[in-house]
This record gives structure tokens, C-alpha cells and sequence, in this order.
């Protein structure tokens, strides 16, 4: 897979220092990964969830042992993750990114 968006980790990372291991470790699970549907991508990343806004479909991975959310959304067929945003837990629960 390919991973678009980076520069929205490393901003997040740069504010949040302790989530920028996690979040590497997930860039390259991502970059090694060749996932063709959900149930592949379930089998990498269990507690990933589908969560749809509207008319999109994101999904969200827990990072950090659920310390840190991040919001992405997944092209199968393109195989291209594009991250939208990383937030805290506390933020991620506020919702206030489906806006």
C-alpha cells in the first residue's frame, strides 16, 4: 500500500512526541501490506474500524495501544491509504472531525 499524507503525521507527532513510534510502526505495516479488501486489512489490524460520515467511509486504526486515533481512508483497488488526521483518544471522542 501507499501512503499519502505523511505530513499530517509528522505535525501530529511533532506536538504529540510519545505517538510518533507508534505511528512509524504503522507506516511501514501499511507500506508492506497488500490488502484487496476489509477482511484483509481486519486480519493486520484488528481493532481497525469502518466508520461512515455521509456519503464516506473512513477508517480508523488505534494507535499506541489506543492512546492516539488515526482517521485514514483506504483505496483497495489503488492501493493508497490516505491519512486525513491523528488525534488523541479525548479528541478523536469529541467527534468534532466528521465536520
Amino acid at each position: 500500500m501507499r501512503v499519502i499524507g505523511l505530513p499530517n503525521l509528522e505535525r501530529f507527532w511533532q506536538s504529540h512526541h510519545k505517538a510518533r513510534k507508534p505511528l512509524e510502526k504503522w507506516v511501514q505495516a501499511v507500506k508492506q501490506a497488500k490488502w484487496n479488501n476489509w477482511s484483509q486489512l481486519k486480519s493486520t489490524f484488528r481493532t481497525a474500524d469502518l466508520v461512515p460520515v455521509g456519503t464516506r467511509k473512513f477508517v480508523v486504526f488505534n494507535i499506541g495501544g489506543n492512546k492516539y486515533r488515526l482517521v485514514t481512508i483506504v483505496n483497495f483497488k489503488g492501493q493508497i491509504v490516505i491519512v486525513e488526521v491523528a488525534l488523541t483518544h479525548s479528541q478523536y471522542n469529541k467527534g468534532k472531525w466528521k465536520d
